[in-house]
């Protein structure tokens, strides 16, 4: 019995350690159960915060594109505005100019606008935007193969790199442009379905513009197109009205107006102002010999003449009354504009108009008078260069007298 009781207690003993060693293992599985759980709830809480961060970087980049959106629709408000009160063309284009640079040019950018000036579409500059010294160079500028394929499309133009843009030969834009163009994009200016003109933007590095980019300029351009058309329509229409018909020299009024101006900047700057009266010899003789056309034709040609010449030396030609004329030349002395004066004299007398089929000479006789040498007032400097005329008229005209 001794010996029985004895071999039971290992069986106790192996049954209470096998026990503890199931507990144990329960314990620790349990354990490694709830990190494994933990871990996985930590993981997932980490991907629910990497997606959030998304989702707000995400809205942030949405929120920064609708408030650069937001401006632009807002500066593009602000520019149909300013360009409605603007009624010369001049003013039109620097609007036009000034904030499609703003809303669309790079830091070397160009932004340009050409406008058609007759039947064959021809191009004419009417202006450049830029930052770089390029934009002074290109003020002869006729357009090119770009201008020219948006004007023939009538469409809007998107080149991201013109070395590698199957539509134009980049030797041929090489030879024909001496700077560098990286890349472009170009609109139409269009009024009453007609395309009038270019509004473009060109940079010397290429991919500087995008589709984003011309779906914007072409905005502008529908925008712009008519404000242009009517600015032109008004400097026409200005003209006509500052403007005699038969001679194309400014009205009397008009004349006198730009000659008080002239008149003020002169005296306010310390500079000097000279005007020349200017009269056709023996006018009236023209008319009773050949008649009344015969006049006309005399005058036509004497403006065609006064503005081959003097236009280009920054003159202002006006037709003061019948046969008289009165040119206004800013920042010339007496000296210099008897010397251009009598040059034109001298050049005219040796030329000849057909009347009723006969070569017939002209002379002139023409006073001199400048401010503030001579007079500091419009009615003064006026009557003292007609005096001068009066002087030639007695001395025996074809010639030119200074007060």
């Amino acid at each position: 019995m001794v010996l029985a009781h004895n071999s039971l207690l290992p069986i106790a003993h192996l049954s209470f350690l096998a026990a503890i060693a199931w507990l144990l293992f329960h314990t620790e599985h349990k354990r490694n159960k709830n990190e494994n759980s933990l871990r996985s709830e930590v993981e997932d809480l980490q991907g629910r915060i990497n997606i959030a961060y998304q989702q707000l970087e995400l809205e942030e980049s949405r929120n920064k594109a609708s408030s650069a959106k937001l401006k632009k629709y807002e500066a593009l408000a602000a520019f149909t505005e300013t360009l409605n009160q603007n009624l010369s063309l001049e003013d039109t284009v620097k609007t036009l100019l000034e904030q499609s640079f703003a809303l669309l040019g790079a830091e070397r950018s160009l932004c340009m606008v050409y406008l058609a000036i007759d039947s064959a579409q021809g191009l004419s500059l009417m202006g450049a935007k830029g930052s770089s010294p390029e934009a002074g160079i290109i003020k002869d500028k006729q357009g090119d193969v770009f201008d020219e394929w948006v004007m023939r499309h009538a469409q809007p133009l998107l080149v991201e790199d013109t070395l590698k843009d199957f539509r134009f030969d980049a030797q041929r834009l090489r030879a024909a442009v001496k700077r560098r163009i990286g890349s472009v994009i170009s609109s139409c200016l269009i009024s009453q379905n007609h395309p009038i003109g270019v509004l473009r933007l060109e940079d010397p590095s290429p991919g500087i513009f995008s589709l984003e980019d011309l779906r914007l300029l072409s905005t502008i351009c529908d925008i712009a197109g008519v404000a242009v058309d009517n600015a032109r329509y008004y400097q026409r229409t200005r003209e006509l009205a500052i403007r005699d018909s038969l001679t194309a020299a400014f009205t009397r009024a008009f004349t006198l107006e730009r000659l008080n101006e002239e008149i003020q900047r002169a005296l306010l700057t310390n500079d000097t102002v000279s005007i020349l009266m200017l009269d056709i010899d023996f006018f009236k003789r023209y008319n009773d010999t050949y008649g009344h056309i015969a006049g006309d034709a005399v005058l036509r040609s004497l403006g065609q003449w006064l503005n081959a010449y003097f236009l280009n030396r920054g003159a202002v030609i006006g037709r003061y009354g019948g046969e008289e004329f009165l040119l206004i030349l800013p920042s010339s002395s007496k000296e210099e504009a008897f010397s251009l004066a009598e040059n034109f004299r001298a050049s005219i007398q040796e030329r000849t108009v057909l009347l009723r089929r006969n070569p017939t000479r002209i002379t002139l006789s023409v006073g001199i008078a400048a401010c503030p040498q001579d007079a500091q007032e419009l009615d003064a400097l006026i009557n003292n260069a007609d005096s001068a005329l009066y002087k030639a008229k007695r001395t025996g005209r074809n010639r030119v007298c200074l007060f």
